[in-house]
């Protein structure tokens, strides 16, 4: 089972020593990358989580970005460590994201963005019920999916 928790200064060198395989590594920024835009880009308050299999570091989710108003939250950073992927963790991890995406934000979608040429990223959100919205998040030029939930 996976479970998600904060990451604090008793985690965060574990979340920062986590790697996707090299193929992977141009699709997203490294959990350090991540870390920085948590701690300084306040506008979007990001949620940083570190995810566990028993007591191992697996892999780091980042959520914020929170509208309370259209009622949906940016899933951000997702990901699982090298040698934890095609275990199966994905959807585990995923699922428990929307657990406490459910218990601590008054939220109806679950909006995340994806390169076009990210084929097994894109496969795997669309199996988990993902859909593509007709929209490209401005940043990065990505395309965005949304999970109803």
């Amino acid at each position: 089972m996976i479970t998600l928790k904060r990451v604090d200064e008793t985690n965060w060198r574990e979340v920062i020593q986590l790697e996707v395989d090299n193929t992977q590594k141009s699709f997203i920024e490294s959990n350090s990358q991540s870390l920085l835009e948590a701690a300084y880009d306040g506008s979007l308050r990001w949620h940083p989580f570190a995810a566990y299999s028993q007591e191992e570091c697996i892999g780091f989710v980042m959520i914020g970005a929170y509208d309370p108003e259209e009622k949906w939250i940016w899933l951000d950073r997702v990901m699982l460590a090298k040698k934890f992927q095609g275990k199966g963790l994905g959807t585990e991890l995923l699922d428990e994201v929307v657990r406490l995406i459910t218990n601590q934000w008054d939220a109806k979608e679950i909006i995340l963005s994806v390169t076009p040429d990210n084929e097994d990223a894109i496969g795997f959100y669309t199996a988990y019920g993902f859909e593509w919205l007709d929209k490209v998040d401005p940043a990065n030029g990505e395309q965005l999916m949304r999970l109803n939930i």
